[in-house]
């Protein structure tokens, strides 16, 4: 499977996430990892909750979308981080 972005863009490139939001193919410099939460009943009643941090994938186009409106909730980061500049 190939990277969508980078399809549309005229290039080849391998897939190595898939978007949680939109389901499209994302490939490592395309994809963004973000911050999500699950809740969980840990007890008997829904009144014991427990939450629990989880990763969130997702493509540019959508991380982008999520991040306008919620940027402190995701906290969405490329995959790889730029090399630093040492000239």
């Amino acid at each position: 499977m190939h990277c969508l972005d980078c399809a549309l863009a005229g290039r080849s490139c391998p897939s190595v996430a898939i978007c949680t939001s939109c389901g499209a193919a994302a490939c490592l410099a395309c994809v963004r990892i973000g911050r999500g939460s699950t809740r969980h009943v840990t007890g008997f009643s829904s009144a014991d909750l427990a939450v629990t941090e989880t990763r969130l994938v997702a493509c540019k186009a959508c991380a982008n979308a999520l991040s306008a409106r919620h940027a402190l909730e995701y906290g969405f980061a490329p995959a790889v981080q730029p090399a630093a500049d040492v000239s």
